[in-house]
């Protein structure tokens, strides 16, 4: 549990997914669209993820590298700039590499190749797949 104040709708969670997975969104403006995990933030059980949630921010140019140098100064672009805002996890859904289907994440103990001979790993839910995910 977090040690300071917790803001409302925040809570500490294990996340199921994580970075580099498929997920499709189940809630909200953006229902349906299927996209890659960029980032994921388990504190405030929060995920990034690309071309979802999109927000429009606009920036203002303004010259980057060290200031007095000659001919290191570089502009950065300024006007409207589209990127991903980050959406709650409980509004996204692992998709199933191997069946393509959002699943429900379940664990199971399986045998593995190597030196890790038995160990967790993430399975699709579905009763005609139960393929390992990782």
């Amino acid at each position: 549990m977090a040690t300071g104040k917790q803001k409302l709708g925040e809570y500490p969670a294990k996340l199921r997914i994580k970075k580099g997975d498929t997920v499709q969104v189940i809630a909200g403006k953006d229902k349906g669209k299927t996209g890659k995990i960029l980032r994921a933030f388990p504190k405030t059980n929060k995920v990034l993820v690309e071309g979802v949630n999109m927000i429009i921010k606009h920036q203002k140019a303004r010259n980057t590298g060290r200031p007095g140098a000659m001919g290191a100064q570089q502009i950065e672009q300024g006007g409207r700039i589209e990127k991903p805002a980050p959406l709650y996890v409980p509004k996204v859904m692992l998709v199933c590499p191997n069946c393509g289907k959002p699943t429900r994440v379940q664990y199971e103990y399986r045998e593995g190749d190597g030196k890790l001979s038995s160990r967790k790993f993430r399975v699709c839910h579905h009763v005609d797949c139960g393929k390992a995910i990782d």
